[in-house]
Formats: structure tokens, sequence, C-alpha cells
């Protein structure tokens, strides 16, 4: 409404001709993903359902993944837009190589980011969910089911963060049937690991934490492939990034959970600020060591960004 003034005098005349090329090529493009859209509030609902009959799990699940969101829509989803625009451009080109390199340094940026933010959620499970929800009715119990229901979710957020990547790869290739076909094969990915676990084990709730978490797995590796079948990405050094990012996490996540132990008579919020910083100034000193090529690609972003 704010804009609809500037368009005064511009004599717009809205039409709608579904016979119009682009009306038909995006109705086909948009097709899949309404399909995507369906088996993902088919997964949402077998999920609640089979949550529904475990005593408070509904709830639990539901703090743990509001964690588990926050560093993917900060990380994953602003990375995927800000990718998205170069790699359709680079597609519609036909210039695979830089179509790879965009493709494999917005990847190596997701890890560079989301590997560190798993980290100081496993580090610090327990104190972010006192800190974050624990009052009124929200009891010592709770907090500790919901950082149990964290810890098990993390596995599945690196390969949900990348996904996200992967997806929009998919998509700036005009290919919106692959990734939302591969929406449906995770929901057996999710009944393949959570049934026999739930049947099988006492795990309870996190039974069904488990097979989310193998969901997203599976579902980021199912994408990978396919979209390596497309466009290769032999020569990108995936691998030694993602390497270089576990051993600096994985250093990271070991100083927070001793600073954490040492200052644990503190209330949360000193705990997760004091723990968090420093082990976060650790990543960014063993990244620099291992010279992590996604660190100076980012910082030298940010340098730009701040220099207009």
């Amino acid at each position: 409404l704010i804009q609809l003034p500037g368009l005064h005098g511009a004599r717009l005349r809205p039409s709608l001709s579904l016979a119009h090329p682009a009306v038909r090529r995006i109705l086909r493009l948009y097709a899949p993903v309404a399909l995507g859209i369906g088996f993902s509030i088919i997964g949402t609902l077998i999920d609640r359902r089979l949550a529904s009959g475990l005593p408070s799990a509904p709830t639990t699940m539901r703090y743990a993944t509001t964690l588990i969101q926050f560093p993917l829509g900060l990380v994953a989803s602003a990375v995927s837009l800000a990718v998205l625009p170069t790699l359709s451009r680079q597609s519609a080109v036909g210039d695979d190589g830089a179509f790879r390199a965009t493709l494999a340094m917005g990847l190596k940026v997701v890890l560079l980011l989301i590997l560190p933010a798993s980290a100081g959620l496993l580090a610090l499970a327990g104190p972010i969910t006192r800190l974050l929800f624990e009052r009124g009715a929200f009891g010592s119990a709770d907090s500790a089911a919901t950082a149990a229901a964290l810890l098990l979710y993390l596995p599945g957020l690196p390969a949900a963060a990348i996904d996200q990547v992967l997806i929009f790869a998919f998509y700036s290739r005009r290919n919106t049937l692959t990734p939302n076909l591969i929406q449906g094969a995770a929901i057996g990915f999710y009944l393949l690991a959570a049934l026999p676990l739930l049947a099988f084990t006492r795990l309870g709730f996190l039974a069904l934490v488990l097979g989310n978490s193998a969901q997203w797995v599976g579902h980021a590796l199912l994408a990978a492939w396919l979209l390596h079948r497309a466009v290769p990405m032999r020569g990108e050094r995936l691998g030694e990034a993602a390497a270089k990012g576990l051993l600096a996490s994985l250093l990271m996540a070991a100083a927070v959970a001793g600073l954490a132990a040492l200052l644990g008579g503190l209330p949360a919020l000193l705990q997760v600020t004091l723990a968090g910083g420093l082990g976060g100034l650790l990543y960014l000193g063993a990244c620099a060591a291992l010279r992590v090529e996604a660190l100076g690609f980012f910082l030298g972003a940010l340098r730009a960004r701040f220099a207009r």
C-alpha cells in the first residue's frame, strides 16, 4: 500500500491470461513445489501423530526445534538467498564452471558458520535451554528433556543447512521437480529410522528426534548426489573445507564445555555469554590457523559490505 502512490499515472491494466507463455512456465515450475509442500505437510502430520502418543513430546520437540531453526534461518537461508541470483545467472548462460565455484563457496560459507553454531549448541545445550525457556510452569525437568532433544537434533543441523543451498541450486537450474521428489523420499528416511527406534528401544520421543535427524541427513545426501550427477563438484575441495571446519568446531566445543563447567555456579546468561564468546574467538583463531578458505572470503565480503 505504501508503494501504490508511486504507480500514479502508470496506467496499469491487470489481466490474467493462462495462455500466456510466462504464466504457463510459472505454473509448470510451481506445480512440483506444490507437490513438495504436500509432502512436507504429510511428514509433519506423521511426526505429530507419532509424538501425540508420547508424554510431553510435542511441546518438548517444538522447543528444541525452535533452537535449531534459529541458526538455520540466520545462516542457511541467508546464504542460500545470497547465492541464488548468481547461480541463476550462471546457469542461464551455461557457465557450469562458474556455477560450480559459486555453489562450492556457498556450501563452504554455510559450513563455516553452521559448524560452530552446532558446536555451541552441543556444549551449551543445558544453559541455553534454561536461559530461554525455564520460567513459570517450564521447570528443570522440562529443560533437561528439551536439552536432550536438542542434542539429538544436532547431527542433522549441518545437513539441513547444506540442504537449503542444494535446493536453491536445483531451483536456479529451473529444476523444481527433483528437490520436491526428494522431500517425498525424506519421509521414508524418517520412518525407517523412527519406527524401529520407537518400537524396539526405550528412547520414547527421542526416537522421533533421531528420525528427524536421519531425515535431514538423508535428504541432504540424496540431494548432493543427484546434483553432483548434473554438475560434478570434483576439485572444489569441499571435503577439505568440511574436515577443517569440523576440527575447529570440535576444539571449540571442548573449550566451551570446559568453560561452562568452570562457570557452572554463575547464572545461565553469564555462562552462555562468556563461554560462547570465548569459544567463538577460539573457533576464529583455529580457522585462521588452518587457513580455512571460506573465512577469508566471508571476512572480505563483510569488509566490502561495510565499506560502501
